[in-house]
C-alpha cells in the first residue's frame, strides 16, 4: 500500500511540495511527522514556501483535525516563508476545515487556493 503522502524539496525554487491524499491511520501519520522532521531539517525552511496540494484529500473527522492541528503548529514551528494549500473548486468543506484549523493552529501566513 502506498502512503497517503509525498514530500519533495524543490531546492531551485525555494519550494517544498507536499501532496496529500485520502485518509491517514495513525501509522501514516507518525511517518509523516518522522519524514517532515527529517526534510524540514535538511532545508533553511525561512526562505522556502510550502505548497501542500489537497486535491485529493478525504473530509476529516474530529480525530483526523486534531492530527492536521499539530502537522499546521509544525509548519508554522518550522518558519516557512508561506505556506499554500492548493485544493480544487468542489472541496468547499475542506476549504473551511483547512482554514478553521490554520486560524487555532495561528498559522497566519497560510493561504488556501483553487486549481
Amino acid at each position: 500500500m502506498t502512503q497517503p503522502y509525498t514530500i519533495s524539496i524543490q531546492q531551485s525554487s525555494k519550494k517544498v511540495e507536499m501532496q496529500v491524499t485520502g485518509t491517514f491511520t495513525l501509522e501514516d501519520y507518525q511517518n509523516f511527522v518522522r519524514d517532515y522532521a527529517k526534510m524540514a531539517a535538511s532545508i533553511d525552511a525561512k526562505s522556502f514556501t510550502l505548497e501542500v496540494d489537497c486535491r485529493g484529500m478525504d473530509l476529516l473527522s474530529t480525530e483526523e483535525v486534531d492530527k492536521l492541528k499539530g502537522s499546521f503548529t509544525s509548519y508554522k514551528e518550522t518558519g516557512f516563508e508561506k505556506v499554500i494549500f492548493i485544493i480544487s473548486p468542489s472541496q468547499t468543506i475542506i476549504k473551511m476545515q483547512l482554514g478553521r484549523v490554520a486560524r487555532e493552529a495561528g498559522l497566519s501566513n497560510h493561504e488556501i487556493i483553487t486549481k
